[in-house]
């Protein structure tokens, strides 16, 4: 089993801490484990050309390395840190971009999926950039699914605060955030296990 967690923030940071902690009780549950940097990646905006009708792009940049590596994968996360109310330009792009897997057969259909936020006020927008991820994961026919333990210590999907009770802190002092994002990975795991079969 195979899952690729994609970091849509430009830096190595908070959002990268919580995907570190879903890779990491993946590896220790028998999965692999990447975490791909988007800031790595050079993706352009979408032109609204419509080529991508039949299935590709006619853009050459890095979209294909991106999209390549998401359809090798059995679960996707998307980890998106939250500057103004929604996902951060460079997740918006693959988000555009990717249009060409739906177009072209739903190449990422049945991929495992989850959302992973970070923001910096309590009520900073990650609620929206959850369900942004979520209606972008059902557009290319993924399998959405979130945390299954403890529904009264962990949340739905990871979301990381920066704004602590003390001041500001790193993701890496949010427990919760963190205890959601392990127990995240274990659905993950689970869920991409059992529906193995729907990838082959």
């Amino acid at each position: 089993m195979k899952l690729l967690a994609i970091n849509g923030s430009p830096n190595k940071r908070n959002t990268y801490a919580l995907l570190e902690a879903i890779a990491d009780e993946a590896k220790k549950l028998g999965a692999e484990a990447e975490i791909l940097n988007l800031a790595d990646y050079n993706i352009n905006p979408c032109k609204g050309c419509d080529k991508c009708l039949k299935g590709e792009c006619i853009q050459k940049d890095d979209i294909e390395k991106v999209l390549e590596a998401m359809r090798a994968a059995d679960a996707i996360v998307i980890g998106a840190p939250t500057y103004f109310g929604n996902v951060p330009g460079i997740v918006k792009n693959l988000i555009d971009r990717s249009r060409m897997d739906r177009m072209g057969g739903f190449r990422l259909k049945n991929k495992v999926f989850a959302p992973v936020i970070t923001s910096g006020l309590r009520h900073g927008g990650a609620e929206f950039v959850a369900m942004s991820l979520i209606v972008y994961a059902l557009g290319q026919a993924m399998i959405v699914v979130s945390n299954a333990e403890n529904p009264i210590t962990t949340g739905s999907f990871p979301v990381g605060v920066i704004q602590g009770d003390a001041g500001w802190r790193g993701v890496k002092k949010d427990e919760i955030a963190l205890s959601t994002a392990r127990a995240l990975a274990r659905r993950i795991v689970e869920v991409a296990n059992a529906t193995k079969s729907l990838r082959s």
